[in-house]
Parts: structure tokens; C-alpha cells; sequence
């Protein structure tokens, strides 16, 4: 949910990673220490590589556009 809110509210769409980000992370910072990654470039690009993801397009961006209007409303008048 927080994913596609993001999307509709920015207007961009969202590209979310694995939900094990955490220990693949782990993972792959030992592989870099050991040599068997060589850098960060790489790392993304085996990340990438192995793990599905889910993207998020803009849906309701005009709900979400009225709402940031009227909160620069409330913001001016405070």
C-alpha cells in the first residue's frame, strides 16, 4: 500500500525490491568481502539479477494532487 500511495502521490512510478532486503544486503557485502563481488555497481546488477520486483504506476494522482492543494491552503493560512 505504502508503495503504490507513494507512486499516486509523486506522480513516479515506484520500483520495490525483494522484501528480504536485509539479508540479501548481508549477503552480498560478504561476497564483496571475499572478493566474489567487485563493487556496488556489480552488487546492484546481481540483486537485480536474482530477485523479482514489483512495480507500482500512478493511479490516483488526482485525488492526490486536490489533497497536496489543500494543504498548501491550511499551510498559507496558518
Amino acid at each position: 500500500m505504502l508503495c503504490q500511495f507513494t507512486a499516486d502521490a509523486t506522480g513516479r512510478e515506484v520500483i520495490a525490491g525483494p522484501v528480504e532486503a536485509t539479508s540479501i544486503g548481508n549477503l552480498i557485502v560478504q561476497a564483496m568481502a571475499l572478493g566474489e563481488i567487485k563493487d556496488l555497481t556489480e552488487a546492484r546488477e546481481v540483486v537485480k539479477c536474482s530477485f523479482p520486483t514489483t512495480v507500482y504506476t500512478p493511479t490516483e494522482t488526482t485525488k492526490w494532487n486536490m489533497a497536496y492543494e489543500t494543504f498548501k491552503k491550511i499551510i498559507q493560512e496558518g
